[in-house]
């Protein structure tokens, strides 16, 4: 009789969504190595959901229940465990993935502290998963398995550590049999789950940051060509519920292979409209690559300007490579108005980093023209360089903790009812960075949310790149008037800031404890979550008229400080703006409109700037019609019937989707 092994990816459920809505790709690859190794003796089964845990349990006791551990679900799959070995004391537990530590001596605190952990895989899991499923079929005594050191394999016996050597990786992806095209990941496209596929692995640059930046991951291993389109052509023919893929790859469109992937998908697009978005993280050089790929694709590729940082004292710090500001601006410029998701990365509180540099660096790529400028939380985790306590104590980083979006809830497991609040550990200071400075820095990211993302104002930044203007100077003074601008977008502001100093706890026990007498108001969203993108989604669907009145009285103003006086061309653009986003769900409005001005010459061509054009050049009647297109209606009812209209669903929907994709669009007519 085949031995029951159960893969577990578990997500939490909540009203705002799932903890995590992407189909376990990575347990499928472990499942379908150990079924090429050992099919004939054991049946795996792939799970992602509580209840369909506990059904099958119930008819199919388990032999081996191995687990997923990221940041986001290490608690629900810890008490979930935990309570499966309370009733089959004899099923072997083991996990794996990147939330572990690296010193050695912090692994054996995680693993005493973990105690119904019997194995910690550390590493790529397909091969030492097999070698451990293979020993275990064998002799299935817990004690004999620790002591085999099998690769890759951490254990304690008695508080002892027995820790194999790390197994090499697996260089062609290749012999890893498909998932997908094994069926192993039918199940999935059931549910409202991203599909996702896996071209290459690992990571060539050494960012303290990254989990992927230390030397075990310094080799990027690839898949053949065959195997990705017969993976996305099997994808192609399941997928039900969503028109995005998801890319695993650190670096995508960075090499050559990834060229001949894009055209493969651009021609599946033009055959069956999928993929429509490419959900992707860009390599980090390369360009013109990138924008190939980019361009293959139709635009559908979110292409990434990582910098992290533009001060080079934290750039040293992080042992980072940046790409020049001029490449980023080449990149803005070929993409700015396009349908594609372009956006540079900013990480709060890195070493060495103050809030002048903090404020230098987002002028630096909004001067520079990208799109979207997201900042990220600098997180301390497991498997980071920068999260060792080397690094902590060199760099004097003082953390809290806030509970992880979307992942604390109410369950019933086997027979049990348990609550279960996921964590996350944050640096809110540093020895050159004071928490004051870091609430100042998160409250000037709420104004470029507000008024720079998604080229929510893009027509303002045309315009002030035209007359050689500053678009950091005019968003310097929304934002220094903020408080008296408007008393609902003042309101927003408070809460921005009340909510973000209010879900930050000095220890993970206070968080614990406050959130739990509190749970179901971060299960709902009314407390907790993406702050950002919760303000902001908020923000884009009720009060987008007043956000748009300050923006423009903003723009006056700043004009006017510059002796500027330009006639209707101010007009035109507000008319147009206005005409593009508000009511931005409103699919029926439309209008025929004659401006003054060719507005969108001077929006959409960027080689208009490059020569020193002007506002003559573009002073013509132009009539033009802004309506949804039939496509774009089509795209917005399949984002709002994935992710749903209420508060939490918005905010999803801004996180992951680009909602300039939703703005009208505008034709000469």
């Amino acid at each position: 009789m085949k031995k029951n092994i159960y893969l577990i990816d578990l997500t939490h459920e909540s009203p705002l969504g799932l903890g995590s809505d992407m189909m376990p790709i990575q347990l499928g690859l472990i499942a379908s190595y150990c079924l090429k190794e050992h099919g004939d003796k054991v049946d795996i089964k792939i799970v992602k959901f509580i209840s369909e845990l506990d059904e099958m349990l119930r008819s199919f006791p388990p032999f081996i229940v191995a687990s997923s551990n990221y940041l986001w679900n290490i608690d629900l799959s810890y008490k979930v465990v935990s309570s499966i070995k309370k009733s089959y004391p004899d099923a072997i537990t083991v996990f794996g993935g990147p939330n572990y530590p690296v010193e050695k001596e912090r692994q054996v605190e995680w693993l005493k502290s973990h105690p119904n952990v019997d194995f910690y895989i550390y590493g790529d899991g397909e091969e030492p998963f097999s070698a451990l499923t293979g020993f275990l079929l064998k002799d299935p005594d817990i004690t004999r398995a620790k002591k085999a050191l099998l690769p890759s394999c951490h254990s304690l016996i008695d508080g002892k550590a027995y820790f194999a050597p790390t197994a090499g990786r697996i260089e062609d992806l290749t012999a890893i049999p498909s998932p997908y095209t094994t069926g192993l990941m039918d199940k999935f496209f059931e549910h409202k789950l991203i599909p996702m596929v896996q071209s290459n692995r690992g990571c060539p640059f050494t960012c303290t940051f990254c989990v992927e930046g230390g030397p075990y991951y310094s080799k990027v291993c690839k898949a053949s060509l065959e195997r990705k389109k017969s993976e996305i052509d099997y994808i192609a023919s399941k997928v039900k519920y969503t028109n995005t893929l998801r890319i695993t790859d650190s670096n995508f469109g960075m090499f050559p292979e990834d060229v001949d992937l894009c055209t493969y998908i651009g021609d599946m697009q033009k055959r069956i409209g999928y993929p429509a978005y490419l959900g992707c993280s860009a390599g980090k050089n390369a360009k013109d690559r990138i924008l190939k790929c980019n361009e293959l694709v139709g635009g559908a590729m979110r292409l990434t300007a990582s910098v992290q940082s533009l001060d080079p004292v934290v750039i040293k710090n992080i042992k980072r490579e940046n790409i020049s500001l001029k490449t980023i601006m080449d990149l803005s410029d070929q993409v700015s108005d396009t349908d594609t998701h372009s956006y540079s990365e900013i990480i709060l509180a890195l070493p060495g980093a103050t809030l002048e540099s903090e404020i230098s660096s987002i002028k630096g790529l909004m001067d520079a023209g990208i799109s979207n400028i997201t900042q990220h939380q600098l997180s301390i985790i497991y498997g980071t360089e920068i999260g060792s306590l080397e690094s902590i104590k060199k760099y004097g980083i003082k953390t809290m903790f806030r509970p992880a979006q979307r992942c604390v809830g109410h369950y019933s497991f086997n027979s049990e009812k348990f609550d279960s609040i996921e964590t996350e550990e944050i640096a809110v200071s540093t020895n050159t960075l004071s928490f004051k400075d870091y609430l100042a820095a998160r409250r000037m990211y709420l104004t470029v949310g507000l008024f720079y993302n998604d080229r929510i104002f893009g027509e303002i930044h045309a315009l002030l790149r035209l007359l050689r203007l500053s678009t950091w100077e005019w968003m310097s003074l929304i934002h220094g008037n903020i408080d008296g601008s408007d008393k609902d977008i003042k309101a927003l502001y408070d809460g921005f800031m009340r909510e973000t100093e209010g879900e930050l706890w000095r220890s993970r026990e206070e968080l614990i404890k406050d959130v739990s007498a509190n749970l179901d108001r971060y299960a709902s969203g009314e407390a907790g979550g993406n702050l950002i993108y919760k303000y902001r989604s908020r923000a884009l669907v009720h009060y987008f008229d007043k956000l748009h009145k300050i923006a423009f009285t903003y723009l006056k103003e700043f004009l006017k400080s510059k002796g500027l006086e330009c006639g209707s061309i101010v007009k035109d653009i507000e008319d147009f703006s206005l005409f593009q986003k508000s009511n931005i769900l409103d699919m029926d409005f439309q209008i025929v409109h004659t401006f003054d001005h060719d507005v969108l010459k001077m929006i959409k061509d960027h080689s208009f700037y490059r020569a020193s054009a002007g506002l003559d050049d573009i002073r013509r009647k132009t009539r033009m019609r802004i309506a949804h297109t039939g496509e774009q209606k089509d795209i917005m009812k399949r984002q709002l019937e994935f992710y749903g209209r209420d508060q939490g669903g918005l905010t999803m929907l801004i996180s992951r989707f680009p909602i300039k994709r939703f703005y009208r669009k505008a034709e000469i007519v």
